[in-house]
């Protein structure tokens, strides 16, 4: 059987950091881990063969050669996703699509042969027995079962062009504790999180290893200190295998604000080799944390919590939402406020929007207030009506992005986050091997002239990377990797958010004056 796998596009966003990924001579940011671990599940005798479209086209060569293609993805991959099954049905390959947007979106694929809701543990072993019998159902669902992941291969990453890729990608747990209204994550995984074990993870990252890769590797945990004791036993392990491996990787992650209230696990953590963390701030307002259900932020004060953790050496990287229905008109001020103060460079604001599956959607759905499907093409405005002005939150919007993306405030937090990450936490670039320095310094080194000889916000790189010298050398490392991440904050934010938001306020206020004349 030749059994094609694609991973659709994902279009130029924050998340997908196109620009820095180019300026470093990559393809894209990391690998669909997704899709690699179905590859692990099927028949081993199976001719396999993995096509990304963010790093490369797919051929009618690739279409021609398979008797089956699988696909994976989000919502923000949907246009990308139904163009490839269009494609491949006209060539008469039959699709097996699962993945988040076909659990959370099932009636969007009819175009699909095949539909694999919920975890492939447990839905493709499924469709497999049946597909090899000669008799397979169109759709399978888990019927509420989670799988046990440790149980679950490991990922087929020698599928991988790997050299196309800037990090690489493995998964600890699946699930969170927590249900806040806008996340979908407890309908796709569950609230309680499943662990692997210890020894899988280090198989992982073992089989990483031994294809060459070194640089960044994110745990794409939905909440990696879900659970906590399983996580304080996994730990030591990696410590272990990190030193025994002079550190190869650097480490980063998802996890709730309440890290920061145990200092055991920071101090595991960056023993391991984590530097940053992902946390999902969303607002300094009790009022719209609360509305949202997001009672984890809501016990002591957050600033201090983000701090608390920057004092272990890892950075916060955060997300943060505006267009809750108790967010005034001062919210806009209030996130770059908290967003400086808390010495947070690489922030994820953007505007509120419901995804089916979650208690968001269901409520405003009950309210009629839905106004459209979730796509993911576009998500400048909200898709439900909101309490603010929509005109006012699209202004409100592209001031927040704006303020914290010109060169002079990005770079201002980025100075006060490399002068307070303490003790010796970032030395999880400062201790790895001259071999492995080198194969990762030359693209940076090679990223910065560009930076500092092309770019026209040359000086501000300038004078940071001199003022990290003379003052934090032992942090250059890191401190070069967050300005080439910025550049493509700031140029996204400068050449494709400001002008499209502009161009809805413009909408906006066209329609306002309509009705007013009407």
């Amino acid at each position: 059987m030749n059994a094609l796998l694609i991973w659709p596009q994902i279009p130029l966003t924050y998340w997908g950091a196109q620009y820095s990924v180019r300026l470093l001579g990559k393809r894209a940011v990391m690998p669909p881990l997704g899709l690699l671990t179905v590859a692990a599940l099927c028949p081993p005798d199976w001719n396999l063969r993995l096509v990304d479209l963010n790093i490369g086209e797919l051929s009618q060569t690739d279409i021609e050669w398979a008797d089956l293609a699988l696909l994976s993805g989000m919502g923000i991959q949907h246009r990308s996703m139904m163009e490839t099954i269009n494609r491949c049905g006209q060539a008469g390959v039959p699709t097996v699509v699962g993945g988040p947007d076909a659990t959370s979106s099932p009636e969007k694929f009819a175009a699909a042969t095949y539909l694999l809701q919920d975890e492939a543990e447990i839905t493709l072993p499924l469709f497999l027995k049946d597909f090899v019998a000669g008799n397979p159902q169109r759709v399978y669902t888990a019927s509420g079962e989670k799988p046990d992941v440790t149980q679950t291969p490991v990922p087929r990453f020698d599928l991988l062009e790997i050299d196309a890729y800037t990090h690489m990608c493995v998964q600890f747990s699946r699930g969170c504790p927590f249900a806040c209204e806008f996340c979908d994550i407890t309908a796709l995984y569950g609230k309680k999180p499943r662990t692997k074990k210890p020894k899988q993870i280090l198989e992982e990252l073992q089989s990483i290893y031994n294809l060459g890769f070194r640089g960044e590797v994110f745990l794409v945990d939905d909440n990696f200190i879900g659970n906590k004791r399983d996580v304080k036993l996994m730990l030591p392990e990696l410590i272990k295998w990190m030193e025994n491996h002079e550190y190869p990787f650097w480490l980063y992650t998802e996890a709730s604000l309440n890290l920061a209230d145990d200092h055991e696990l920071l101090e595991l953590m960056g023993k391991a080799g984590f530097h940053s963390v992902f946390v999902g701030i969303e607002s300094p307002s009790l009022e719209s944390l609360r509305e949202t259900h997001k009672y984890q932020n809501m016990h002591g004060d957050m600033l201090s919590k983000v701090h608390a953790i920057q004092q272990h050496g890892i950075e916060v990287m955060a997300g943060f939402i505006i267009g809750f229905d108790n967010d005034e008109e001062d919210i806009f001020e209030r996130q770059i406020q908290f967003i400086s103060s808390a010495r947070i460079p690489m922030a994820m604001v953007g505007t509120l929007n419901a995804m089916p599956s979650t208690q968001l959607w269901l409520r405003l759905k009950t309210e009629g207030r839905l106004l459209t499907e979730f796509t993911g093409d576009n998500l400048d405005l909200p898709n439900f009506v909101t309490h603010m002005a929509p005109l006012t939150l699209i202004r409100g919007y592209r001031t927040v992005l704006s303020t914290l993306y010109s060169p002079a405030n990005f770079f201002a937090r980025l100075y006060d986050l490399i002068g307070s990450l303490k003790g010796t936490r970032n030395q999880t670039f400062g201790r790895l091997n001259l071999k492995t320095r080198l194969k990762f310094l030359f693209p940076l080194i090679g990223a910065l002239l560009w930076l500092g000889f092309v770019d026209r916000n040359r000086g501000e790189y300038w004078r940071f990377m001199l003022w990290v010298m003379r003052n934090h050398p032992d942090k250059w490392l890191f401190a070069l990797c967050r300005a080439i991440t910025g550049y493509h904050f700031i140029r996204y934010t400068a050449e494709v958010m400001v002008p499209r938001l502009r161009l809805v306020e413009g909408e906006l206020q066209e329609k306002q004056q309509q009705a007013e004349v009407a």
